[in-house]
């Protein structure tokens, strides 16, 4: 089994200028190209993946747009629009392999939340989704009543970005699992290292202490367990290389992979996860015939 790595990033381009960063850019582009996503695909065990535009970058699509054209039949890429983006942009990056646009409130440069719907109906002829980067803490209220109301899929990044310390019996977290239950929303499973709980030093270059990382780690296994027993038909995985604004240490690309063996033991839902979902929602072609998507468990939510 190979795989597809549903949430990367590249910062540059051959022939690009990518010098100009939006207003509060939250970390520097490093120098990543798609030469080397391709090289991060490989250790990584993934031969196809998909890019997501860079908060630093705003709406300036450029080099990510030259990434998806230099490897057409191995990338997709989620974009940054507004909504009032005309048809003809959308309907130029569709070509180059885009296949969802992202709303945001995690780093400055992002389309704002609140513009979910709008958002879905702009990009609802192209048969995109649209990815949400948020803590849903923030808009428990009403997230759930947009998503329903959204015309096209929503994904939501980092298992809903909520810290480690959120239980499965929060509010917030309850609405996840509710809007997956739904068929309502797809879940990726990145993004461990940014979803240590307040008041943990992620950013002051110690290591984190053992126990206080055991646990981390286990509440984001409790957590990604309750996705798989729900639905485990629309779950993604991604690897967040190359880890942009994450001050902890990262495994390397094969480590990410133990990381989601641990997480996923069973090899039909590791299947799913790593290629039969990626490859509807993003349309990738499968390769072969298509496999039954996994069943949710019995008793699930």
């Amino acid at each position: 089994m190979t795989g597809i790595d549903a949430h990367c990033h590249v910062f540059v381009a051959e022939g690009v200028d990518m010098s100009r960063l939006v207003g509060g850019a939250a970390y520097e582009p490093p120098p990543f190209d798609v030469h080397d996503h391709a090289e991060h695909l490989r250790a990584a065990g993934c031969d196809r993946g998909v890019l997501v535009q860079p908060s630093a970058y705003g709406d300036d699509h450029r080099c990510l747009l030259a990434a998806l054209r230099t490897r057409p039949e191995a990338l997709r890429g989620v974009v940054c629009v507004a909504p009032g983006t005309p048809a003809d942009e959308l309907a130029e990056m569709h070509a180059a392999g885009v296949r969802g646009t992202r709303v945001q409130d995690g780093y400055p440069g992002g389309v704002p939340v609140e513009a979910l719907v709008e958002v879905g109906e702009m990009v609802a002829p192209l048969g995109w989704h649209v990815e949400v980067w948020t803590d849903v803490r923030r808009h428990v209220d009403g997230l759930g009543d947009a998503v329903r109301r959204c015309p096209v899929p929503v994904v939501l990044d980092h298992l809903g970005y909520l810290p480690s310390d959120v239980g499965l019996d929060a509010p917030a977290v309850r609405l996840v699992l509710e809007l997956l239950a739904e068929d309502q929303v797809w879940v990726t499973l990145s993004g461990l290292e940014r979803l240590l709980p307040p008041g943990v030093d992620a950013e002051g270059g110690e290591p984190v202490p053992a126990e206080v990382w055991e646990r981390h780690e286990q509440a984001i296994a409790d957590r990604v367990r309750a996705l798989v027993q729900v639905r485990p038909q629309n779950l993604l995985w991604g690897s967040d290389w190359p880890h942009v604004g994450v001050r902890l240490p990262v495994p390397g690309a094969a480590g990410m992979r133990e990381r989601l063996e641990h997480w996923l033991p069973d090899p039909a839902v590791r299947q799913a996860v790593l290629v039969d979902n990626p490859a509807r929602r993003y349309g990738f072609d499968h390769g072969g015939a298509a496999a039954e998507p996994v069943a949710a468990r019995p008793g699930s939510v």
